[in-house]
């Protein structure tokens, strides 16, 4: 430690409050990193707060800290490098490195600094940077045949850091005469399981009546294609009149239309699985959550056997693991609290899946104490997020969205099993690549529910197709609540933002003719204007277009790197003259007027 600085209490409490906050900022980051390992931006982030500490941790003369902060930092360089993948011992690791700066400026803060025994933690950090990707795999696997046991892992781990130069795990298993050669070389045959596994994850079981279906539609189509063909020859030969060929085509083309659906919704259905893929990992996790938290908790299933497309399946099951966590960390109660409040000494989790027209509905229910709207628009004023003024004119449902932001939070500590806020931010990302909405009803010292609205399938989107301009554009359907025409003297301004009003609503509106950039159209005072209505989870806009073209169902392309970054396309579609249609992502194009206007 420098007298010098770290003895000068006003300067070692400017160091302890900034370390505070990218501790905060760390722990946040970090759980975060959990569900999205690939994330660039959350790696930077986690490592700009550890390089600060180090940095400011060196000019106050804090040498131990420095030493920790160090070792981590250049595994977190090395993670995004892309020389190292996260995994759940990577996480532990980088969590025990937090909770032991924790420790020490706790100790400063006290006024009571010590000695810190860091030679294990240092060790670890030593041997996630030295170790090959596999090895960790390799002692895995040899503790999971009782070859080896944890300790002399944990020892043979530690050896094969420290050496100079480092060597592989299993030549120090080895050395030590632990195991034998030939079962480190099946340990190394075994790795490649992982990966195989990983690809069957691709793959679905499909009844065999679903396929008897399918492979009877592809005779069909056969059959009329080759009718297709026979009348291509007979119009050639001119073997029909015109108006007998007429007749024949359109006799065929209704035919081929027939089959054309049959085969989209067999397919459809053969993609289908139940959410219960999903569901059947919650009870163990629930289990060993509310155990580790101190919590009696009972997990409540229902719809576990509701489908939906496979591709969704998969990527919803992240988000509804934060919102498990959130409800078994920040919504359960403890049972001596909630015995307190009148309550049952076990607490209810439910989730809860159903299927609504062409959507899936999964809500997360916790019978826990609720979030409090006035602590979180407090927390957000103190944050510089609203003003005070804003937090008066905005309604209950407005305020508790507020935990949708990015790194909100109103817990005063926040846990290894996780960060009320930044799991929803999490949440709300991963529903909007879906074209999903998630929405949150809380009350207090009653619970909380979160409800994801998902599309039942990502491969087919219904769209109404309306025209911009000279441009033909595709909304998705599934977001379009109505149309309606108002005349151009409704339209008011208000906070530089165009509204009008709709029954006993005030919606604003949104000119896609600007948006994109088009020549703006003069509207006289008693011109109709053209409004797509468009729901946003709970929210409604009017999207200004100058011709409704009608419905149709369309196939999803992906725009490509080159124009996947481009806000407010969710990609694209070829119509039936072979003309590409870009599918508008209603959301993102809000969200950017939202960004003009403020």
């Amino acid at each position: 430690m420098s007298d010098d600085f770290a003895q000068d209490p006003a300067l070692l409490q400017d160091f302890l409050t900034e370390c505070g906050e990218l501790l905060q900022q760390l722990d946040e980051t970090l759980v975060s990193l959990e569900t999205a390992p690939e994330d660039p931006e959350l790696l930077n982030l986690a490592f700009r707060a550890l390089h600060t500490i180090k940095g400011t941790s060196g000019f106050m003369g804090f040498t131990q800290i420095v030493e920790i902060a160090h070792k981590a930092e250049d595994f977190l360089n090395l993670l995004r490098k892309g020389e190292r993948k996260i995994n759940r011992h990577v996480m532990d690791v980088l969590l025990a490195v937090s909770d032991q700066l924790g420790r020490m400026f706790a100790d400063l803060r006290n006024n009571t600094p010590q000695v810190y025994q860091l030679g294990e933690l240092i060790a670890q950090l030593i041997a996630l940077q030295a170790a090959e990707k596999e090895e960790p795999r390799i002692g895995e696997i040899l503790l999971a045949e009782k070859s080896i046991s944890r300790s002399e892992l944990k020892d043979a781990l530690q050896d094969a850091a420290q050496a100079d130069p480092p060597k592989k795990l299993g030549e120090v298993l080895v050395e030590k005469q632990l195991v034998a050669p030939s079962q480190v070389r099946e340990a190394l045959e075994k790795q490649s399981a992982p990966a195989e596994s990983k690809e069957s994850s691709r793959t679905i079981r499909v009844d065999v009546g679903k396929l008897d279906e399918l492979v009877n539609l592809v005779g069909e189509l056969v059959l009329e294609r080759n009718r297709l063909s026979q009348l291509n020859r007979d119009f050639i030969q001119q073997r029909f009149s015109p108006e007998k060929f007429e007749t024949a085509l359109a006799q065929s083309v209704a035919r081929l239309t027939f089959i054309t659906d049959e085969l989209q919704t067999s397919s459809l259905k053969a993609r289908m699985v139940p959410v219960d893929v999903v569901f059947r990992k919650f009870p163990r996790l629930v289990r060993d959550i509310a155990r580790n938290l101190g919590k009696d908790v009972e997990l409540v299933i229902r719809g576990e056997d509701t489908e939906l497309d496979r591709t969704v399946v998969e990527e919803i099951s992240d988000p509804l693991i934060h919102l498990v966590r959130n409800s078994l960390d920040h919504g359960v109660e403890a049972p001596d609290v909630r015995v307190a409040r009148g309550k049952p000494r076990k607490g209810t989790l439910r989730l809860e899946a159903s299927q609504q027209g062409d959507h899936i509905v999964i809500q997360i229910f916790d019978d826990g104490g609720g979030i409090d709207p006035e602590k979180i628009g407090r927390k957000a004023v103190e944050k510089g997020l609203i003003t005070p003024e804003r937090l008066q004119a905005m309604s209950r449902r407005e305020i508790l969205e507020l935990i949708f932001l990015p790194g909100f939070s109103t817990a005063e500590k926040v846990s290894d099993v996780s960060g009320r806020g930044v799991g929803m931010d999490v949440v709300r990302t991963n529903l909007k690549k879906l074209n999903g909405v998630v929405e949150l009803d809380s009350e207090v010292g009653k619970g909380s529910t979160v409800t994801l609205r998902l599309p039942l399938t990502l491969a087919i989107l219904p769209a109404l197709l309306v025209r911009v301009a000279d441009d033909t554009f595709a909304v998705p359907l599934r977001m379009v609540v109505e149309t309606v025409r108002i005349r151009a003297a409704e339209v008011h301004r208000v906070e530089g933002t165009e509204v009008f009003r709709l029954r006993d609503g005030v919606l604003p509106l949104l000119r896609l003719r600007r948006l994109f950039h088009f020549k703006d159209s003069q509207d006289a005072q008693g011109a109709l204007l053209c409004v797509v209505i468009i729901a946003l989870g709970e929210k409604r806009l009017g999207m200004v277009v100058d011709e409704l073209l009608g419905q149709e169902e369309t196939v999803i392309k992906p725009l490509g790197s080159y124009l996947r970054h481009v806000k407010g396309l969710a990609g694209a579609t070829i119509s039936g003259d072979g003309r590409v249609r870009l599918i508008l992502d209603p959301a993102a194009l809000a969200s950017s007027a939202s960004a003009i206007h403020a």
